[in-house]
């Protein structure tokens, strides 16, 4: 899966025997690194409640100034284009974060059924649970760059948008344009209007209609050749130089529909693509990014918060990100519950946070990231499913006739700390007789590999969502994306996802959220977490007003501001 909020997908190297034993013994070692000219800016990230490191309590709120010019790191690579719809690096943190427009965004801990932030969109209206209106804000345009010409933002490019999600079939994720919208239309060209197949009650979720890469209101003359087109858009800022999956500059665009409140503050964000580690660190202590998204490995968190003291800010936050294991249920041998129950009775789910985390972060009781609070078990309803018996699971193993001879295939994208989580549940599987191969392959490939279903069992690290939606999807059998043989096809679970996908109250859907986990915790599912981990967000102290946010979503923070 992708990087997300979280940590990022470049580790420090550490053997088997230090990850089996325990200790990683990973060293923040701080490698020479030199930038021709910047750092780099990576995006979403953390925890309810505002930023640390402004003002101290009770002091007066700095006035923001105007001006000056962030450096950043994004810490993912970039495929090489301009596409914000299948490039996930672009619809997130570059062009998406930066060069286009979305009717609304979200937050955490909003009720996804009825709650929004307002951006592009004037007002949002809901006459029925199935008619979403939206009206534009008025006198938008785009900016002056050919094909576009500066012309005024229609609702027709909204529609044309969305249709182009839609009918993409290489779209990140397009569920709420292929599953949920029946129909989008503009009456008018400042009026939007959605047409629902059924109520939606996380409509308004970073998984659908705020969805990064899906909701990018992109000009519709770029839309037949959205790769290499230069960005053009509405958004707080201009791409005036690129270097594709090196360095990007964006320039604040005055013709933004907020400029006459003097946003965004910041006139130039450059980012740079930095993905080894050793390399993030270098240029956050030289300055040359202020900016570090998701310091790989605590102890590196801890060692540059010693050294670097009050001059920086680090924010740490309980991760929404998945690290899931999935069986493959389509087939044989997780196809027999007892099988699966007997990876329920080996795995050891605290050792994965214990030796790729330092214990740093939390195992959920469910079937849900301990983040999503409201939607949480008792674990004391679920104690039972987790608890630890390998004589117990050698006896289900044999009573489903497992074939021990048999190798058993594990893939994971080629990233060390992928790797290394494959080599923690084939050393817990070992104790029982259960062979595992570990199969490092490239993300493309493991992509492909999903959804054909050419595999037994696999981890990683994935996004962060803000909601139970693609969580249960995956435990559907229509999962609305490529991860098509990870849930276990029981129609009855299906009626009960659907259901709780459409129930608008909210008290009512977490009750049936929760009834879910225990449905699928009695019959073993083959999808779950191994953990969640705590994920650190450093910035130099003159960063003001760094919006931090857990779900996977574009933030412009157009009201960061440098004091320097």
């Amino acid at each position: 899966m992708h990087g997300g909020p979280g940590r990022p997908t470049t580790l420090y190297r550490v053997n088997r025997r230090q990850v089996l034993q325990g200790g990683l013994g990973l060293v923040a070692g701080s490698a020479a690194f030199v930038l021709a000219c910047g750092g780099g800016k990576k995006q979403e990230s953390p925890p309810a409640g505002a930023a640390a490191g402004t003002a101290p309590a009770g002091a007066a709120a700095p006035t923001p100034k105007r001006g000056g010019r962030l450096l950043d790191m994004v810490t993912i690579s970039p495929t090489n284009n301009f596409n914000p719809v299948t490039n996930w690096a672009d619809g997130i943190y570059l062009s998406g974060g930066h060069v286009y427009d979305r009717l609304i965004n979200t937050r955490l801990g909003k009720d996804t059924a009825k709650e929004y932030v307002l951006e592009a969109a004037q007002s949002v209206e809901l006459p029925e649970p199935t008619t979403v209106i939206f009206k534009l804000k008025p006198g938008m345009r785009f900016q002056n760059r050919t094909p576009v010409n500066g012309r005024p933002v229609s609702a027709e490019d909204v529609v044309k948008s969305q249709l182009y999600v839609r009918d993409n079939p290489a779209a990140q994720d397009r569920s709420f344009q292929v599953s949920s919208m029946h129909s989008v239309e503009a009456p008018d060209a400042q009026t939007v209007v959605f047409k629902l197949k059924a109520p939606n009650a996380y409509l308004f979720s970073a998984t659908q209609l705020t969805y990064p890469q899906s909701t990018c209101i992109i000009p519709r003359e770029l839309l037949d050749n959205l790769d290499r087109a230069w960005p053009v858009g509405s958004g707080p800022y201009e791409l005036v130089e690129a270097d594709l999956g090196v360095r990007y500059l964006y320039r604040r665009f005055e013709g933004y529909r907020e400029a006459a409140k003097g946003l965004p503050y910041i006139d130039e964000r450059e980012i740079r693509i930095v993905t080894d580690a050793a390399a993030q660190e270098a240029a956050f202590r030289s300055e040359q990014s202020y900016i570090w998204f998701n310091i790989p490995v605590p102890r590196l968190a801890d060692q540059v918060k010693r050294d670097l003291g009050e001059r920086i800010v680090m924010d740490e936050y309980l991760t929404l990100s998945m690290v899931p294991l999935s069986m493959n249920a389509t087939r044989p041998p997780f196809k027999d519950q007892r099988v699966r129950e007997a990876v329920y009775r080996f795995i050891d789910r605290k050792q994965f946070l214990d030796l790729l985390d330092e214990g740093r972060g939390a195992v959920p009781p469910g079937l849900l990231q301990v983040g999503m609070t409201e939607y949480q078990l008792d674990p004391k309803q679920t104690e039972k499913y987790w608890r630890q018996d390998l004589r117990a699971s050698r006896q289900l193993l044999e009573a489903a006739g497992f074939d021990f001879n048999r190798e058993l295939t594990m893939i994971a994208i080629n990233r060390p700390r992928d790797n290394q989580g494959m080599e923690i549940f084939q050393q817990q599987a070992s104790k029982v007789g259960m062979k595992i191969r570990p199969r490092s392959v490239p993300f493309a490939e493991w992509h492909n590999m999903i959804h054909t279903g050419d595999w037994d069992v696999y981890w990683g690290y994935s996004p962060a969502y803000d909601t139970p939606q693609k969580v249960l999807r995956f435990q559907h059998t229509d999962t609305q994306s490529v991860y098509v043989h990870s849930g276990l096809k029981d129609p009855e679970i299906d009626r009960m996802i659907e259901k709780s996908e459409q129930t608008l109250d909210r008290n009512e859907r977490v009750k049936l959220v929760k009834d879910i986990q225990i449905a699928l915790l009695e019959k073993y599912t083959p999808f779950f977490l191994t953990h969640n981990f705590t994920a650190y967000i450093a910035r130099w102290k003159y960063v003001r007003d760094y919006e931090v946010a857990r779900a996977t979503h574009a933030m412009y923070r157009t009201e960061m501001w440098l004091d320097k």
